[in-house]
């Protein structure tokens, strides 16, 4: 038996929570599904907590070699989305499983209820799900978090509202985040994720996805 597992931690875009309103999962170039994967052919995929089959007749789940700026895709995931009521941080599983009665493809999905960050030169933006509001104080955040070993008071402080760029649809609100006294913004690079898990308050980078392939011997039958 033959099991390749591909995990994607969701951001807004992927979401259509941006202009494009386009849902799908973004694949890393450090990926490569395309040997797994049939281009631009509507997959039957099954979802493993529901046991709701996806099918060419009932949805357009795909995988897309070359999608919008030459990214490699898998697309038409609006609908499971809804159904599991995805949110910016949370966990979508895609799984091939080879074994002697052939490959199959599974679904999974896992709410971690992060609070996710991205880094740009002007501070963070606060990517939209509704687990930092109980937090807010006036125009900033404040909360106790868990930070390189250590419990820390973390102040997400605002910082201005601008466009991103001189084309952006609408004004973005950036942050300052503020451990006890002192910002660590210049410990993350350029649009790098950070994440709170609200579940211990642990405060960190965001990794944005989990590739594995196991093989492992099958049991003959008696």
């Amino acid at each position: 038996m033959k099991i390749l597992s591909f995990i994607k931690r969701l951001n807004a875009t992927e979401l259509g929570l941006v202009a494009t309103n386009d849902t799908f999962i973004a694949i890393p170039k450090e990926v490569d599904l395309s040997s797994v994967l049939i281009n631009q052919q509507a997959m039957h995929i099954s979802d493993r907590k529901t046991g709701i089959d996806y099918t060419p007749q009932n949805s357009n789940i795909k995988y897309v070699q070359i999608g919008q700026n030459g990214q490699e895709r898998i697309s038409g995931l609006g609908h499971y989305y809804t159904a599991v009521n995805a949110k910016v941080g949370d966990e979508i599983l895609i799984e091939r499983i080879d074994d002697k009665n052939g490959s199959r493809y599974i679904l999974d999905f896992y709410h971690r209820k992060a609070i996710v960050f991205q880094k740009y030169p002007d501070g963070v933006e606060i990517l939209p799900n509704d687990y930092i509001y109980q937090y807010a104080d006036g125009d900033d955040y404040r909360m106790r978090v868990q930070y390189e070993g250590k419990n820390c008071n973390l102040e997400i402080k605002f910082i201005m509202q601008k466009k991103k760029k001189a084309i952006s649809p609408a004004e973005t609100k950036f942050y300052d985040l503020v451990i006890d006294g002192k910002s660590i913004l210049s410990k993350y690079s350029y649009q790098e994720y950070i994440e709170i898990i609200t579940d211990g308050m642990r405060l960190g980078r965001m990794k944005t996805y989990l590739y594995s392939i196991a093989e492992m011997m099958e049991e003959e039958d008696e």
